[in-house]
């Protein structure tokens, strides 16, 4: 007999609680259809009616009591409810099923051996296992209550990606408790479990449920390298406010002891910042206390006002070369401290500056100290076929511990009459400049002026080539411009240096990035360049070009000789990607009065996809540098990837950087395993050998020492998907 009956009922609610996953992220796994009960296949009632089927039936309308048995499925909505017995009492409006039940929704499955179900959202189940669909997760507990709408608890329960036959990590807890409305979890008493075996123990976790930030501990890290030793770090986050939150990291190094980290970090519609300090009570290995801090912030305090400041220090020279872990930060010479006040005018700005430094490497020499800068300059809109102004003054006082205090005033007057078309341009410009200097008791007025053209043709045709239909442009450029010559030897250097030469630096208004010089250079500048496009995108550009010189350039920076040549050196650049997943791009600069090149830089990249990048480089430069630099992250198949880089210098013939490394990804699980071995001073003589190890329990999170950031910053082109 089959029964149809309509009653009111409390059906078990779990899917809020659950946030999804990437489905990427489990595609190596058995699909849950293979593992979970299968759904009954039922069409959906109507409305918010309750279905019921069973074989027997017993309703007593006195009693307030009914009782379903055989073969019962109760449905609702998308819930379905299958066991052997089911009795409602219609006085305490409760539910219960005697025997085993499985139970469905949309986003998770729960079978077990005894439910009851309670008015206010209530109910419990016994030897209860589940399957959360949403996230790709499952496991068991001796009992699930539900004390309201929001809120679960788990007694002896556990948690797990793995499927059951290749159960790899497990998360035991004696107490899980699961609140929607707060969007927070708790446990208590945790245990991780890889194979079945513990390995961490938590008294205490708390972990947010869905994207909200929660207060708890990270997933631990631990790794090795020369200086530090074995290390182990527990980071512990705090999510104090919605703009503001912190995370404290201890880091034990068995070779120097234990140095506590913290970063706290703000965020409003008005400002952001960072402040991250380090302290190291007492180094093991030194014998004293290490400190390092870091604060950056950025913000409006109105509307026109907008404050920068960044302000580092270390405690002593070698912070970085022995709590540090590359090569970059080994080589900083110099910590800045600078404060920035930026006023935004209409059609103007202004700044006031305070600049310091740290000098970390002695050997070399402190750069001037700003005590203060203040700059203005106009911004107005640059308009076609009309008389554009524009106006900069700097007033700096310069302070250095090695050489007398320096007051440098800067104006500069700019007009220019730019005259552009669809393929030509014509940009005239005219600039009025005065700088006055005092210094060791004794003052520089400098008054020049320069005047520069800049002019071009924009031409292109079709074009093709390898049966592909290109348009190809041809840019010619001449730059004209003259400056007249000023004994300039007697004023000092604050903070001047000669541009880096490139195809771009032939057509500037100095060859210095600063105003202690300003060269006597009467040139003209001959470029051409050519782009191929291929339906908008480009496809290859090539440049060419050479400055040819009037006159000897007599206004050099100090101990630098009078350039007499009559052309600089031929600059060359080229773009392309020549095939579907190829890239390339070279700049040379070859000197044809010695017929040597002095910088000759080339890179080709092959990358198929998102998962796949080959990189090989080489750079020369003056014969004082040449490198090879290759590096790669490549998929050998669904679970085994590779990656590494080597960074090798020629002339010295020694390893800068290397690193190999594996990735294996299983359904629940990934392991990354990185050996490295890098310079860690300038010097080039002393090596580190660093470990990395990262361990990725999918759907609970990572253990390990994290390389991603590393990995991008060595590798171009890749992102981590680790």
């Amino acid at each position: 007999m089959r029964a149809h009956h309509q009653i009111i009922i409390l059906l078990f609610f779990f899917c809020n609680t659950i946030s999804t996953y990437a489905e990427q992220q489990f595609a190596l796994c058995k699909p849950f259809a293979k593992i979970a009960p299968p759904r009954p296949e039922l069409p959906p009632p109507e409305g918010d009616s309750v279905r019921l089927f069973a074989d027997k039936g017993l309703v007593e309308e006195k009693l307030g009591t009914s009782t379903f048995s055989g073969d019962v499925l109760l449905q609702r909505a998308d819930q379905i409810l299958s066991t052997r017995i089911v009795a409602y009492d219609r006085n305490k409006d409760v539910v219960n099923a005697d025997g085993d039940f499985i139970f469905w929704d949309n986003e998770f499955v729960i079978s077990g051996n005894k439910m009851q179900l309670r008015p206010g959202n209530q109910g419990e189940m016994q030897e209860a296992k589940y399957w959360l669909l949403g996230r790709r997760a499952r496991g068991h507990a001796e009992k699930i209550i539900k004390e309201s709408k929001d809120i679960f608890h788990f007694e002896q329960g556990s948690y797990t990606t793995c499927a059951p036959d290749k159960e790899i990590w497990r998360l035991d807890a004696n107490k899980l408790t699961l609140d929607a409305g707060k969007s927070k979890g708790t446990a208590r008493h945790v245990f991780i479990r890889l194979l079945d075996i513990p390995v961490f123990y938590f008294p205490y976790l708390s972990f947010p449920l869905g994207d909200k930030r929660q207060s708890g501990f990270l997933a631990p890290s631990f790794g090795s390298s020369d200086e530090a030793g074995i290390e182990f770090s527990t980071p512990y986050y705090l999510n104090l406010a919605p703009h503001y939150d912190m995370t404290l990291t201890p880091r034990f190094m068995s070779r120097r002891g234990l140095l506590l980290k913290t970063e706290f970090r703000y965020l409003t519609q008005q400002t952001e910042g960072n402040l991250n300090v380090e302290y190291l009570p007492h180094d093991s290995s030194k014998g004293e206390r290490r400190t390092s801090l870091s604060f950056k912030h950025k913000g409006y305090l109105t509307a026109r006002w907008f404050s920068d400041i960044d302000f580092n220090y270390v405690s002593d020279e070698r912070y970085f070369e022995e709590l540090g872990n590359n090569l970059s930060m080994a080589s900083i010479t110099h910590l800045e401290r600078r404060g920035d006040l930026n006023y935004y005018g209409n059609g103007w700005m202004g700044l006031g500056r305070l600049q310091t430094f740290q000098t970390l490497d002695l050997t070399t020499t402190p750069p001037y100290q700003r005590l203060p800068q203040l700059f203005f300059k106009t911004i107005l809109p640059q308009q076609n076929r009309n008389l554009n102004m524009e106006a900069r003054a700097e007033l700096v006082r310069f302070e250095r511990e090695t050489a007398p205090i320096g007051n440098r005033i800067d104006i500069q007057s700019i007009f220019s009459y730019p005259w552009r078309t669809w393929g030509t341009f014509m940009v005239p410009k005219l600039s009025l400049l005065y700088t006055h200097y005092n210094a060791a008791s004794t003052t520089h007025n400098r008054f020049l002026f320069r005047f520069s053209m800049d002019s071009g043709l924009f031409l292109e045709r079709d074009a093709k080539l390898f049966d592909t239909d290109f348009v190809q442009t041809l840019e010619p450029r001449l730059f004209y411009r003259y400056i007249p010559f000023k004994d300039q030897s007697e004023i000092p250097i604050f903070d001047t240096a000669r541009y880096d030469f490139s195809y771009y630096q032939l057509f500037r208004e100095d060859n210095f990035n600063g105003v202690d010089r300003i060269d006597d250079g009467h040139q003209v500048t001959l470029g051409l360049s050519s782009r191929l496009l291929h339906k908008g995108a480009e496809r290859l550009q090539a440049s060419l070009g050479q400055i040819y010189y009037f006159r000897d350039r007599r206004v050099t920076l100090p101990d630098e000789p009078v350039e007499t040549d009559n052309s600089s050196t031929i600059v060359m650049e080229l773009s392309a990607k020549f095939a579907k997943n190829w890239h390339g791009s070279s700049s040379i600069r070859w000197n044809p009065d010695i017929g040597n090149t002095e910088l000759d830089v080339m890179r080709m990249r092959y990358q198929p996809d998102s998962k796949r990048v080959l990189n090989l480089s080489y750079r020369l430069r003056d014969d004082s540098l040449e490198q090879t630099d290759t590096s790669f992250h490549w998929v050998l198949s669904r679970r085994w990837n590779v990656l590494g880089r080597w960074n090798f210098s020629l002339p010295s013939r020694k390893t800068l950087e290397a690193f190999a490394g594996l990735e294996y990804k299983s359904c629940c699980w990934a392991v990354r395993w990185i050996g490295r071995r890098y310079l860690n001073d300038i010097e080039g003589e002393n090596y580190l050998n660093g470990l990395f190890l990262q361990f990725q329990l999918k759907g609970l999170g990572g253990i390990g020492k994290k390389a991603d950031a590393f990995l991008e910053e060595s590798l171009p082109g890749y992102h981590d998907h680790f």
